[in-house]
């Protein structure tokens, strides 16, 4: 086989994306199938095309092929069980976090949920928690956070196997602000649960993803619950609190979440804080491991490797 630094090749841009797209996905040790590869790659790629460039790849030695799968040359093929054992144990629980997931879409105040995460992506490791990102009514979104968080510690013993509600948006702010290749991932593979049009009203309004994605069309929608009004003590905290005293709660917990993180985190800088723990009006994101900023690091690092290959 030959190796780029011998033959002065350089890659096309049909080569780069679908390296680039290789690369990402190592990140999470996740080798690809070629439909997924042709899905999430950056620029717009005919089949005939992801085979050439996956052909020419091959030759220069920068990815391997085990079965129907594809990962970067030097990487544990044993990847592609990990990752088949990641997939049975998704396909396994799937019961029981549709039940979660549907227990969350009736909380008070709660518009819409979606599974995030790595099961978005229909993996569920060892240790792995179940994600959701959640739509709120206007003007209740930390209200209805703190009665998820206290059922979680209360009811649960604060296990967040399948009940990790770390991303939570208000139904009258659906843009979402981080414009970046792992952002648009993640969005792209949300599993609506709950809303539908909302859901799909969201979608509508974050239409930049297909800057990074423009293969990726739909969303799996096996998770789509039938939508019924919610019933006894939700909706009748929904009347309860839904005037101008939901609202003043509204407001108490947010200032107090927020005044919380800051104490507890603040070794983060100004910018980190923004990135890992949004804490808006609007919006609350508890992501305090900094995983997305850690993520594109590890990526261009890997692009970093075939930095003379690129005009």
């Amino acid at each position: 086989m030959s190796s780029p630094e011998n033959n002065k090749a350089y890659l096309g841009n049909r080569e780069l994306s679908v390296y680039r797209c290789i690369c990402y996905f190592d990140v999470f040790q996740y080798p690809l199938k070629a439909r997924e590869i042709l899905e999430f790659s950056d620029i717009q790629l005919t089949e005939v095309e992801l085979r050439l460039a996956i052909e020419e790849l091959k030759n220069l030695g920068l990815i391997k092929s085990s079965g129907d799968y594809f990962y970067l040359n030097g990487v544990d093929p044993d990847n592609i069980e990990k990752r088949g054992e990641a997939t049975h144990r998704f396909l396994k629980k799937k019961r029981i976090i549709k039940k979660y997931a549907s227990l969350i879409a009736r909380f008070p105040f709660v518009e819409s949920v979606a599974i995030s995460g790595s099961c978005s992506k229909g993996l569920l490791e060892k240790d792995g928690d179940v994600d959701y990102f959640i739509i709120t009514a206007p003007n209740k979104l930390w209200l209805c956070r703190t009665l998820l968080v206290a059922f979680k510690k209360i009811f649960l013993l604060n296990s967040k196997k399948y009940f990790c509600v770390n991303y939570f948006l208000s139904a009258n702010n659906l843009v979402i602000p981080d414009h970046n290749r792992f952002v648009a991932c993640e969005i792209s593979t949300l599993m609506p649960v709950s809303n539908q049009s909302l859901f799909e009203t969201f979608l509508s309004k974050n239409t930049w993803i297909s800057s990074f994605l423009p293969n990726r069309v739909g969303y799996d929608a096996s998770f789509l619950l039938e939508h019924k009004p919610k019933k006894y003590l939700a909706g009748l905290l929904e009347v309860l609190f839904g005037g101008k005293f939901g609202d003043f709660l509204d407001k108490q917990f947010f200032r107090y979440t927020l005044s919380v993180w800051e104490k507890k985190f603040s070794d983060f800088n100004k910018d980190d804080f923004d990135l890992n723990l949004r804490s808006r009006k609007d919006v609350s994101k508890h992501h305090p491991r900094g995983f997305q900023k850690k993520v594109l690091n590890e990526f261009e690092l890997r692009m970093g490797k075939i930095k003379g290959l690129t005009y």
